[in-house]
């Protein structure tokens, strides 16, 4: 029986081809407009001293709420100055500020539309529930492909993710306002054009404001997620803490975008309760309830006991669980749990390799993706038994310093690693000393991975300041994101510069060669090392002996990577790894002789 899958997926991704291919100057120009709007933002609120910007909102506050609400923004602000966010706050400020004005520019004419016509109300209302149902995350993926790396398609998936409250709010409030009323004016002989603005628009006004205030919080909400792609800010710091488990960092942050989310909510909350002149006439006109009934007032308590009901449940439920260990016939614990860096594909390929290895033994393995702080705090912990991707002695030095007395070394299975500044094989430079008076031909910028990633620190702390490369953009995104810019400028024909290591498919995909590296700012050759949890030579030692063993050239792992990541455009890794021990037998039964 032939296996029938509906490849919606494709479709989707060859619709985003043709988008790119024939409209890609469109989105060139909306980009630009976007990336210079925010540039302008982002310089009115980081120019000037931060005691002017505070100074500035503490007015706003005392006009929209009151004193209460004035100090409250100084004390707030001013300790984002205290724990040294400020500049990544006024970024991320911009960029909500950005995307919220263009969201409500969109959302209230969409609202107002939908609001007048049912026909179009019926099309839209499904289009809304897509919007706001789909994971945030799922909006950066086109946006990145269109917009590439950086603070625009942080923008775009923002809009998009947050514009849907705008629309419903404004449809609700024109529907809202008395039919009476409405057809007082047209009993009157006024025009609909006219009624809209003089009697629907100012009586559903306070709902539209709340709607407001929902794109607003909804567009603060996408701030940590629009650092996965570049936009920096208070996202990036976020996205690194918890790279690196950095509670300090995570919680300076964290609280800075708290603190701007409650300053910016009181602030658009206020206008349409009566507590300005502007909200007192919007009360007079528009607002037919003022209070709420002990039972509503008491929906949100009920909501959030029956929450930890369910918590305290599920943990006792999860508590009872059996925790049996299965046997292999050779005396080895037979349930494996791997931990697999996300986005490090020679961790993918020599784990999926390893599955397949062990599960033809009679192992039961489970792979694990997460980021190289969880993975490693997993295994310091027992939670998971093996990674096979730490890179010593450079690059996992400081996680080594953290949890090395809580985890194990097997051993190295390939000392020919390296980390490296790559650019187009064309490129006119060919050495790190030449990119900073070259920095122009590449953009003025070096593209990067993961804020919290080892490499990325290297760069900030050897490369740049060893190299004089202050002046070029350093972008930290994500090992896709970056991956996605090179295919975008190797399609363009542009210059670029990238942080990279080998082994990595990417040299056999991409036309590379790596900068080199004088002065030796990026280190020397490191090695890929095998840890594994305490314990596991004792709950398997036949398994722990083969890992300990395990030798692996980079001419055989660049052609696992690329049967799984070049070859084939799949995730499913399982009969691809298959079809690749077909071909090295040999080989892989050496690895358990």
């Amino acid at each position: 029986m032939t296996e029938f899958r509906l490849p919606l997926g494709d479709w989707a991704s060859s619709v985003v081809d043709f988008i790119t291919t024939y409209f890609g100057a469109v989105f060139d120009l909306i980009g630009a407009v976007f990336q210079a709007a925010y540039d302008g933002v982002d310089w009115v609120l980081s120019t000037p001293p931060f005691f002017i910007i505070i100074l500035i909102a503490a007015v706003l506050a005392f006009a929209v709420r009151g004193w209460k609400l004035a100090v409250g923004s100084i004390i707030g602000l001013l300790l984002i100055v205290a724990v040294d966010q400020w500049a990544n706050a006024m970024d991320s400020l911009a960029l909500v500020l950005v995307a919220s004005i263009i969201a409500i520019v969109i959302s209230v004419p969409v609202g107002i539309l939908a609001a007048r016509s049912n026909l179009a109300s019926t099309i839209i209302r499904p289009v809304l529930d897509f919007m706001q149902t789909m994971p945030a995350f799922v909006y950066l993926i086109p946006a990145l492909i269109l917009f590439r790396v950086g603070v625009v398609p942080g923008i775009v998936a923002t809009i998009i993710f947050a514009m849907a409250p705008g629309v419903r709010m404004t449809e609700l409030g024109i529907r809202g306002v008395d039919r009476e009323v409405v057809e007082a004016g047209q009993a009157f002989g006024s025009s609909p054009w006219r009624i809209l603005r003089q009697i629907q628009l100012p009586l559903a006004t306070p709902t539209i404001l709340a709607g407001v205030n929902q794109v607003i919080m909804l567009s603060l909400s996408m701030v940590v997620i629009a650092g996965m792609v570049g936009a920096g800010g208070l996202g990036g710091d976020v996205v690194a803490s918890l790279n690196r488990i950095d509670v300090a960092l995570g919680f300076e942050a964290g609280l800075a975008v708290v603190i701007i989310a409650i300053f910016l909510d009181r602030l658009t909350s206020s206008l349409g309760r009566g507590a300005t002149p502007f909200g007192r006439l919007l009360a007079r006109f528009g607002r037919k309830q003022t209070g709420k009934s002990k039972a509503a007032r008491r929906i949100p308590v009920l909501v959030a006991g029956a929450a930890v009901v369910g918590l305290v449940f599920a943990a006792c439920a999860g508590g009872g669980a059996g925790t049996a260990t299965a046997t292999h016939e050779n005396g080895d614990k037979s349930d494996v749990t791997i931990a697999v860096f996300n986005g490090w594909d020679e961790n993918v390929a020599v784990s999926e390799l390893w599955k397949a290895v062990l599960e033809e033994k009679g192992y039961d393995v489970t792979l694990e993706y997460a980021d190289p702080a969880p993975a490693f705090t997993g295994l310091a912990s027992g939670d998971y038994d093996v990674n096979m991707d730490v890179w010593l002695p450079t690059t996992h030095k400081e996680y080594i310093k953290e949890y090395g007395d809580s985890i194990v070394e097997l051993g190295v299975w390939n000392d020919s690693a390296r980390n490296a500044i790559a650019v187009n094989a064309d490129a006119p430079i060919d050495s790190l000393d030449e990119l900073a008076e070259n920095a122009d031909l590449f953009g003025n910028r070096i593209v990067g991975i993961e804020p919290g990633a080892g490499l990325t620190g290297l760069t900030q702390d050897s490369v740049i300041p060893t190299y004089g490369l202050e002046g070029m953009e350093y972008l930290t995104s994500s090992t896709p994101a970056m991956l996605s810019e090179l295919t975008a400028a190797t399609k363009a024909g542009e210059n670029i510069a990238v942080t990279l290591w080998e082994p990595h498919w990417a040299y056999s995909e991409f036309p590379l060669k790596n900068l080199e590296d004088p002065e030796g700012a990026l280190g020397a050759a490191e090695n890929i090392t095998t840890y594994a949890r305490e314990g596991l030579d004792e709950d398997a030692p036949q398994l722990t002996e083969w890992l300990s063993e395990f030798k692996m050239d980079l001419d055989k792992l660049y052609s696992l990577e690329n049967k799984l990541f070049v070859e084939n455009d799949t995730d499913d890794y399982g009969p691809l790894v298959d079809e690749w021990i077909a071909d090295n037998q040999d080989w892989v039964d050496g690895l358990t002789d």
